[in-house]
């Protein structure tokens, strides 16, 4: 998602039962659609749904899993650490953080260090 966040789309996320129960239940675990529908109990439809607008908000991150048989699955996991609303004069500021895995935190320090 670009710098530059949708307000609405993110408060709408935040206001979505299904999407809230998708970020609580993989907050603790990876877990496929199937466990997700299962553990929210909600259609595997609807997790698709939210899932995908996670995504996009970058709010979940999808981990494709091989099994020995050669089939591919995906399991989410949440990105979203905190969210901060403040009101200002000119509007709202929206700021978003998002939890790093190691391999992001090591490119960010890489980055950094070759920068100095």
């Amino acid at each position: 998602m670009s710098e530059e966040r949708d307000i609405s789309g993110i408060l709408a996320i935040l206001d979505d039962d299904y999407a809230r129960a998708i970020l609580e239940a993989t907050r603790r675990t990876q877990m496929s659609a199937k466990e997700l529908s299962d553990e929210c109990d909600m259609s595997v439809s609807t997790v698709s749904r939210r899932v995908n607008t996670l995504l996009e908000y970058d709010f979940l991150v999808e981990r494709t899993h091989m099994d020995p048989d050669g089939h591919h699955y995906s399991e989410y996991e949440a990105q979203l650490n905190r969210v901060e609303v403040q009101l200002l004069e000119s509007g709202f500021d929206v700021r978003i953080e998002l939890r790093e895995d190691a391999p992001d935190r090591f490119s960010r320090l890489w980055d950094t260090m070759r920068n100095d």
